[in-house]
């Protein structure tokens, strides 16, 4: 009976999974290959929900080489087959894709008519995709804000690192010859460039680690907090929208996991205080004058009499050097460091172990039905490519790897 190449793509048959693995262990897969990527033009969702309520159970031999885990090129993938060859769908990590192994030369089989046809399909199976998306458990994946500010953080101090300031040596003294003269304002330039760039790091430093440390300990609520503080919007808002010596106070009697409370004399909390004290001076644009102060000088009606001379350097780029603190920026990433792992060292051993896992991750998962917080994928981003459609001609397969 010929092939209606109107409903091409709707009349592919199921293959068992055991003669699927034995076709490609033995090679006896077809000769001939072209593929095609699709991204959104069918959801992957109700892809998958769409074959498994067609076919049954994902068959192709992918299925077979992943792991048991989240951590896979390939997650899902059905192996289907007419009289042209076979037809793989996979469901990959950002996109699906298309693989046909055979003789599939006629005009009409396109991607375009692949994904008409299976769009118009999708009506038939409705029921049997909604009973299908309901036992698929549903994770709201959500960006990490501490893991985003430790690398950002981690990027900027090797950024300063990297400029290697020593304003010791690098310092522009005034000339004091014609020959220094012709080339100060050159020199001074540079320098004052590669500062400028400097403390600008140093000043976004300042400011976000305290907020490193600060969300940290928001981490810890939004992980440990017990039920019914959890459940109760109003004690949890309060909980934490509290200051952060209120927070620190509540956490062994608000929160799970914890041996013992914080205590506000131990030096990381002394030393992490001073830091929000001097961050918030600079954050707020506070005016304290002990603070910010540079110098004195006196004044004979308009007549200045400067108590002690400074030079160009001193009175531009040094006066910036002085404001951020450039010197303490590695003392002071070391102070929230060390206070986020007294705060660690409070918990118990077990629940110290899983926030150390979810510190790690940039992308995590919440289960709003079940309550639970969970990584969905690990910290590599793997996509493979076996092809790409604008390069493509027919040739020989070659299975892929699932490795990236």
């Amino acid at each position: 009976m010929p092939i209606d190449d109107a409903n091409y793509f709707l009349r592919l048959d199921y293959v068992h999974p055991k003669i699927v693995a034995q076709i490609f262990l033995e090679k006896k897969y077809p000769k001939g290959f072209k593929g095609w990527i699709l991204k959104n033009e069918i959801k992957p969702v109700d892809m998958y929900c769409y074959l498994y309520a067609k076919y049954g159970p994902p068959n192709g031999f992918m299925n077979f080489l992943k792991s048991n885990s989240s951590d896979n090129l390939v997650h899902w993938e059905w192996t289907l087959i007419n009289d042209d060859g076979l037809i793989q769908i996979q469901g990959q990590l950002y996109k699906t894709e298309i693989h046909l192994l055979g003789v599939f030369n006629r005009p009409a089989i396109t991607k375009q008519s692949l994904i008409e046809q299976f769009r118009s399909d999708l009506k038939k199976y409705g029921k049997q995709m909604k009973d299908i998306r309901l036992q698929l458990e549903k994770w709201i994946e959500f960006v990490n804000p501490f893991q985003t500010i430790q690398s950002t953080i981690d990027i900027q101090i090797k950024k300063l690192r990297e400029l290697n300031l020593q304003p010791s040596e690098d310092k522009v003294h005034t000339p004091t010859s014609r020959d220094e003269m012709a080339t100060y304002a050159e020199r001074f330039s540079v320098m004052a460039e590669k500062y400028t760039f400097g403390t600008g790091l140093a000043f976004g430093l300042r400011c976000m680690m305290p907020v490193l440390a600060e969300t940290f300990l928001n981490l810890l609520i939004f992980v440990l907090a017990k039920k019914d503080i959890r459940d109760n919007e109003s004690k949890y808002r309060a909980f934490v929208s509290d200051t952060i010596t209120g927070r620190l106070n509540l956490l062994h009697t608000n929160c799970i996991g914890f041996d013992k409370p914080v205590d506000h004399a131990h030096e990381a909390c002394r030393n992490f205080y001073q830091l929000m004290a001097d961050r918030n001076d600079l954050l707020h644009g506070n005016f304290n004058i002990n603070r910010l102060k540079i110098g004195d000088v006196y004044f004979n009606g308009k007549t200045p009499v400067k108590q002690k001379y400074e030079d160009l350097w001193g009175d531009t780029i040094g006066v910036t050097i002085a404001s951020v603190k450039l010197e303490r920026i590695e003392s002071n990433y070391s102070a929230v460091q060390t206070f986020i792992t007294y705060l660690m060292s409070l918990l118990s051993p077990k629940v110290s172990e899983g926030i150390d896992v979810l510190m790690s991750h940039r992308d995590l998962g919440y289960n709003e039905k079940l309550s639970r917080l969970g990584v969905l994928f690990s910290v590599r981003a793997m996509e493979g490519f076996l092809f790409f459609e604008d390069e493509f001609e027919d040739g020989e397969f070659t299975p892929s790897n699932s490795e990236s």
